[in-house]
């Protein structure tokens, strides 16, 4: 019979000993190579972020507006048809203070350059309005209504700023709308007003009686 051979058993920590030695030789050399190669590329410079893009601003308003002048007399409503407009809106009993100036439009307000707007600005009741407009080469001609009737339809004309609640902070947000105005813009109005406006004060006062019928 053929002797067998009989391989000497290594103890488990003796294996141990062996391996643990090649290991800690391996990791340090990875970690040489991963630090050369990360020596080697070139350093990456942080990009800052581009700055924000600001959407154009509407130029201010100038503080003298040469398109703003005092308003002809002959355009302005009477102080009937004003009592007429006050009783109109039952705003009688206090003092009703009212300013008027004229306007002259350009574009792109206007589709006809030159075009002269009245307004008229009620300071106790926190509201402007169009009073008439003349295109280039138009002359005023005054109405042939009585004051009372057209105190009335001015009370309840088209073209009125409620300053209370057709006003948004900027221009930006006016948008699209026909009837919106923005702060800037009315601040604006009432500084031209007190600049070269007209004034017109009217005391309070007792309405008429209506007469039979709904005549006053």
């Amino acid at each position: 019979m053929v002797p067998l051979e009989v391989c000497p058993i290594v103890p488990f920590s003796s294996k141990k000993r062996q391996t643990m030695p090649t290991i800690a030789r391996i990791i340090p050399a990875s970690l040489a190579l991963a630090f050369a190669l990360a020596a080697a590329l070139p350093a990456t410079a942080a990009v800052p972020p581009a700055p924000a893009v600001s959407a154009p601003q509407r130029t201010p308003y100038p503080v003298i507006d040469p398109a703003f002048s005092r308003p002809d007399g002959r355009r302005m409503p009477s102080r009937a048809t004003l009592r007429a407009f006050l009783t109109e809106l039952k705003s009688t009993r206090q003092v009703n203070t009212f300013c008027f100036v004229q306007r002259k439009l350009e574009r792109p307000d206007t589709a006809e350059p030159g075009t002269s707007v009245l307004s008229m600005i009620w300071y106790e009741g926190e509201s402007i309005h169009r009073i008439n407009r003349l295109r280039v080469g138009q002359s005023y001609a005054p109405g042939t209504m009585d004051p009372e009737t057209e105190g009335r339809m001015l009370a309840h004309a088209t073209g009125t700023v409620d300053i209370k609640t057709d006003v948004v902070p900027t221009d930006a947000d006016v948008g699209t709308s026909t009837f919106l105005v923005s702060r800037p813009w009315v601040d604006h109005m009432l500084a031209q007003c007190r600049r070269v406006g007209t004034q017109v004060r009217i005391p309070a006062f007792k309405p008429p009686v209506p007469r039979p019928g709904g005549g006053s």
